[in-house]
């Protein structure tokens, strides 16, 4: 195996021209301040705008500099794989859980309409998104949850081991769920997309402009960056893992978790005749999650956790490109192109938080990896219910901080567990006597 590969995000090699959005030189005053330009914030401050809300958003770096811009681009309209509609409505109740779930049911459906109707060019292809089960097991758990997700207003077929094989082209994957509305995009172009969108219905977006720090300012917020601020009525927070020391009980809240992203050389036609050949991306249910799919250009993409240790790109291609050649059949020698990493917000319950910090100051966190399709729904709902000055039901449960135990030491936790899950995932693979873990 080759080891040149670039060491910098796939996607900002496109060759896209990206607009250029000026940072907070002055002060100002705004009706809703937005802190962080990643899909989230750039989702809250469109719907906010168009709205007709004065609203301004400041991004510390390039808009999209975080894990909205770095992660593969799967458009998934559905929570972490371990989370049954049961497990939601334990954690959230009956009416929350109802909310949460119909509105992932429809947040595939959310990016592909933000993509029409704003004409975002970012690859964007409404192809269907498919999650196989890793073993029979999972198979029969994935078959059980049909009816409730049906019921939820869940667009969604079950495919038997046989189609799931066909549509994917890997023989070791069980049967599983096919959600029509799902898909693909290049992430880092469409939430630039989002943010012109923004600023062109009247939001003020900024870069390289990062919130040094938030103060009372008499019944509202003030937000300082370098070299201006903005006076605002409320804030909402939208940095997911990259809230850093802005606010520490929000940062508390979550687990960082590094996530390694490789992309290979440009493949032969007939590889991509016989690898996902529906077109879909496929994920499948493991602790340590298998993810492909296809770039535009024919690169298989793949990505996940890598243990820690020295020179984490060059272990993460190693890793990916071993895993890529067991559970891929007849790729002979992977050629890397480009590998890079991210930060992902993950909660210890794998459900995003809506959490209150103050009144009139808020924080939305928790993608939990599923961020694309996931926080342009709850964009949408966060700029609803901000516009409606709080007097409409929010879809999640508005709620103080939570703090994980041993915050700062938390993010190694995933990283030091993965040998385990990888060990547990491949014990539930073992009986079929057909796959080839890793």
């Amino acid at each position: 195996m080759t080891t040149t590969f670039k060491t910098t995000i796939y996607w900002a090699d496109r060759g896209r021209e990206a607009h250029r959005f000026a940072p907070l030189e002055s002060d100002v005053a705004a009706e809703i301040a937005v802190i962080g330009g990643g899909i989230l914030g750039a989702s809250t401050a469109l719907h906010l705008a168009e709205a007709r809300r004065d609203v301004a958003l400041v991004e510390a770096g390039d808009i999209g500099h975080g894990a909205s811009g770095r992660n593969t681009g799967f458009v998934v309209p559905s929570l972490k794989s371990l989370l049954g509609p049961e497990d939601v409505e334990r954690a959230l109740g009956p009416v929350h859980a109802e909310r949460l779930l119909r509105l992932v049911a429809g947040s595939g459906n959310t990016v592909f309409d933000l993509v029409d109707r704003h004409g975002i060019d970012c690859d964007a292809i409404r192809s269907g998104w498919l999650q196989a089960g890793h073993s029979e097991a999972a198979e029969t758990m994935l078959e059980a949850r049909l009816p409730r997700l049906r019921d939820m207003g869940v667009a969604v077929e079950f495919c038997d081991r046989a189609r799931m094989q066909a549509m994917t082209g890997l023989p070791w994957v069980h049967g599983g769920h096919y959600l029509p509305s799902g898909g693909q995009i290049d992430p880092l172009a469409y939430v630039r997309g989002l943010a012109f969108a923004a600023e062109r219905a009247g939001a003020r977006v900024h870069a390289h402009s990062p919130a040094t720090a938030i103060r009372p300012d008499g019944s509202g917020w003030r937000v300082e960056t370098p070299r201006g601020a903005i006076r605002a009525e409320r804030v909402i927070l939208a940095t997911n893992a990259m809230v850093g020391r802005l606010i520490p009980a929000l940062a508390r809240s979550i687990v960082p978790v590094r996530v390694f992203q490789v992309t290979s050389e440009p493949l032969p036609d007939d590889a991509r005749r016989r690898i996902l050949p529906a077109g879909a991306p496929v994920t499948d249910t493991r602790r340590h999650t298998f993810a492909l799919r296809w770039s535009p250009d024919g690169r298989l993409m793949t990505g996940g956790m890598v243990p820690p240790g020295f020179d984490r790109a060059g272990a993460a291609v190693r890793r990916f490109a071993r895993r890529l050649a067991a559970q891929v059949p007849g790729l002979g020698e992977i050629r890397p192109s480009h590998v890079w990493s991210g930060r992902i917000a993950v909660t210890l319950d794998a459900l995003p938080r809506m959490i209150e910090l103050a009144p009139g100051l808020h924080g939305a966190i928790g993608c939990n990896g599923r961020g694309v399709a996931l926080t342009s729904a709850l964009g949408r709902e966060l700029a609803g219910w901000y516009a409606s000055g709080g007097e409409t039901s929010f879809v999640l449960p508005i709620t103080p901080p939570r703090p994980v135990p041993f915050a700062r030491l938390s993010g190694l936790g995933p990283h030091l567990a993965l040998p385990w899950l990888e060990m547990r995932d491949a014990m539930e693979i073992r009986p079929s006597g057909r796959n080839r873990p890793l």
